[in-house]
């Protein structure tokens, strides 16, 4: 680069007419006009797209040739200056609620067995030694360790990772936050929620939630099923009443098919998209890895706001025996689904039978909490190389 330059950028537009000639280049999101008081030797061979550095109103360089039109890739300087900020926040709500962040691996033996996720492997070699890794869908399981080797209130912001999504709010590599609090329940992660979503409205100026509203699942299956469900009901109960609301059943083949078709169909798109809502008090078959609650419901919420499923939130199970049968029986629908099979943690298990203190946490989709703020429709807009479908 020259030293004394007067407009450097990539010109998207020449203007040649009886006044002059007129560039107009782009760079860093600004455009600049540059009109020259006479035409430059070789300005005849300059077209739009070079990256040029004009040095007078006489004289110019040209510094990289348009030879091929750029990739369909959106750089809104706008976007992600806010974006920046964003983060920037999100971080400090922590730090300044004294959590400590941690950073685990990107390459895990076990990336998680929920049962419909596709995941991504990968070999490691070295010398005759090969094992195979993946790319975590969730950094859940090593955090979870963390907690059992003595750390307390943690957080880590990273890249996850699922095979075979790519929709308006899916993509294979996406960011997530999660955070767990040791010797807690769900009462304070629910309220780190609220005071989260309260400090970036304010220390960002966006607008917040109208309101903040609670149902258990059992709540919104009356409001919108008129259905009693019971920690007990069965597979057959769900399908007759999928039956009665006229839905279509025919790739459903388990209790849990019969739930999400109904939960999805019928009440989701019922909660308020303007109020922040907090779905609490699953089913034991939804349970996941979740605690029981004395009534025998499975003790977690999941978090919407403006039509997006935010956040799921767990008080989290620790007991080892449970913990392993849970993980088996995965293990069994990802078979029977015919996805790609994994292993265990076995060190994760080992942390839960040196005792893992019981904890609450949570994983937040950050890009869809920008989302939510933003009114954003699209996960895509938030990034320059989304994945294309």
């Amino acid at each position: 680069m020259p030293e004394n330059v007067l407009v450097v950028g990539r010109l998207i537009r020449i203007n040649e007419s009886q006044l002059g000639l007129t560039w107009t280049l782009l760079r860093d999101g600004k455009v600049v006009d540059f009109h020259f008081s006479q035409i430059p030797p070789n300005a005849q061979f300059v077209i739009e797209g070079d990256v040029v550095a004009v040095l007078s109103s006489v004289e110019f360089i040209l510094l990289a040739p348009h030879l091929k039109r750029l990739p369909q890739r959106n750089f809104n300087k706008e976007v992600l200056s806010d974006w920046t900020f964003f983060i920037r926040e999100l971080r400090t709500f922590f730090v300044k609620h004294d959590f400590l962040e941690l950073r685990t691996p990107t390459l895990v033996t076990c990336p998680g067995t929920e049962p419909t996720l596709d995941v991504f492997s990968t070999r490691f070699k070295y010398g005759s030694k090969q094992t195979n890794f993946f790319l975590p869908t969730s950094p859940e399981l090593h955090l979870k360790k963390a907690l059992a080797l003595g750390a307390e209130k943690i957080f880590e912001i990273t890249n996850c990772y699922r095979n075979g999504e790519v929709t308006e709010r899916h993509q294979p590599e996406f960011l997530m936050i999660e955070w767990y609090r040791a010797f807690d329940n769900l009462k304070n992660i629910k309220r780190d929620v609220i005071d989260l979503v309260t400090h970036l409205a304010k220390s960002l100026n966006l607008s917040q939630p109208r309101n903040i509203k609670s149902f258990s699942v059992q709540d919104l299956f009356k409001m919108h099923c008129d259905f009693e469900l019971t920690p007990q009901t069965s597979m057959q109960e769900l399908k007759l009443l999928a039956d009665k609301l006229h839905l279509d059943t025919r790739s459903a083949e388990s209790i849990d098919d019969y739930f999400f078709l109904i939960f999805l169909e019928r009440i989701e798109s019922q909660l308020p998209p303007d109020d922040l809502v907090f779905v609490e008090k699953y089913p034991p078959y939804q349970a996941a890895l979740a605690r029981l609650t004395e009534d025998g419901w499975g003790d977690r919420f999941e978090v919407y706001w403006r039509g997006l499923e935010l956040a799921n939130a767990f008080h989290e199970l620790n007991d080892p025996i449970i913990q392993r049968l849970r993980a088996n029986n995965d293990l069994k629908k990802k078979k029977e689904l015919g996805k790609d099979l994994v292993d265990l943690d076995e060190e994760f298990f080992q942390c839960l039978e040196a005792g893992m203190p019981p904890s609450g946490g949570i994983a937040l989709g950050v890009e869809r909490l920008y989302m939510a703020f933003k009114n954003i429709s699209q996960l895509s807009d938030v990034r320059i190389f989304p994945l294309k479908p």
